[in-house]
């Protein structure tokens, strides 16, 4: 299950070589990644046209890079947000501003929001309440645990891919994760939770 498992690394390297030789191969890659590119970008950058450009320049520059992409052992969603990731920086630097995440209100297009196992309205009250202070309390922290957060639970990296993007080693990909949580942890007690509250 390990990312990277000789059966994923196998799997990467096909679809690869699919993407190089076949055009079926090029819409392959994109089914599996658009969706996945396309929340991290609305999570970073909270407006979703703006999103749906940056994904399209991702893919944009995967097609460039096709022929000369070669294999290295890496998945190719590794090569992929990290092209999301620099797209990203490049429309900031564009803009002459700096990351910000913006909430958006559309609950279609919240891709953080909690899942629901077919909550009743009071439960899924409480699901969007709880949704509302979690994303309260990311936008409080760093640029930097926010950007590990969202790559972690919202892009769903690992952090062998993470490390790729971050320029870390996979262990201190971990670690930055691990440590952002700790400090959304905190951060979210100290907001939302009485130190005086009985259970």
């Amino acid at each position: 299950m390990s990312p990277g498992s000789s059966k994923d690394q196998s799997f990467n390297e096909a679809l690869l070589e699919r993407a190089k030789t076949d055009p079926k191969g090029v819409i392959e890659v994109y089914d599996r990644y658009a969706d996945r590119l396309y929340a991290y970008f609305v999570r970073r950058c909270g407006h979703r046209e703006t999103a749906e450009d940056l994904t399209s320049r991702v893919f944009v520059q995967f097609l460039k890079a096709l022929p000369t992409l070669e294999w290295r052992g890496l998945p190719l969603e590794a090569w992929l947000f990290r092209t999301a990731s620099n797209a990203l920086i490049d429309h900031w630097r564009r803009l002459g501003t700096h990351m910000e995440v913006v909430p958006t209100n559309d609950e279609d297009e919240a891709p953080w929001d909690p899942p629901s196992l077919q909550p009743g309205p009071d439960q899924h009250a409480e699901l969007v309440m709880e949704g509302e202070r979690i994303r309260e309390v990311l936008s409080h922290l760093s640029p930097r645990d926010q950007e590990v957060l969202d790559l972690r639970f919202f892009a769903g990296l690992e952090p062998m891919e993470m490390a790729t993007i971050l320029n870390v080693s996979p262990n201190h990909a971990a670690v930055l994760v691990y440590r952002a949580l700790a400090r959304l942890r905190a951060l979210y007690l100290k907001t939302y939770v009485s130190p005086t509250s009985s259970s």
